[in-house]
């Protein structure tokens, strides 16, 4: 009876040893996830919210872009309160703007007449001629 505690008391020591070893020892790496591909940036864009025949249509922005009547103009407005050269919208590298050029009705963003270059912000509505573009970044 005494052996078979001794060797009992052995195995539960041997036990004990064992798991603080297992403890005690560095773990092992944690798996690191990939890093996740970041999704590219979609560019600025305007899109037509009323006015216009094209409601709904979506420009994206360029570095530069002319709004006006006027057949060569980037986006040409078939509205007769838009002037032929009427406005741009252009950017600074992290930021767009709108700028009146010198229409004869004005630009106007968020129901108030720009009269120098206005920094958009997401959200943010022109209004040229009888047509409302949206800033959408």
């Amino acid at each position: 009876l005494r052996f078979l505690m001794l060797a009992l008391l052995y195995v539960f020591l041997i036990l004990v040893v064992r798991a603080i070893y297992r403890d005690s020892r560095a773990p092992a790496a944690s798996p690191v996830a990939a890093p996740r591909k970041q999704k590219k940036k979609a560019r600025p864009q305007l899109v037509v919210v009323a006015g216009d025949r094209n409601l709904g249509a979506r420009y994206q922005l360029p570095e530069e872009i002319n709004i006006g009547r006027a057949g060569e103009s980037d986006i040409a407005l078939d509205d007769t309160y838009a002037s032929q050269q009427h406005a741009k919208v252009f950017s600074n590298g992290t930021s767009y703007y709108v700028e009146d050029l010198g229409s004869t009705n004005g630009t106007y963003v968020n129901g108030r007449k720009i009269s120098y270059p206005c920094e958009l912000r997401a959200g943010d509505r022109i209004k040229i001629g009888k047509t409302v573009f949206e800033f959408r970044a």
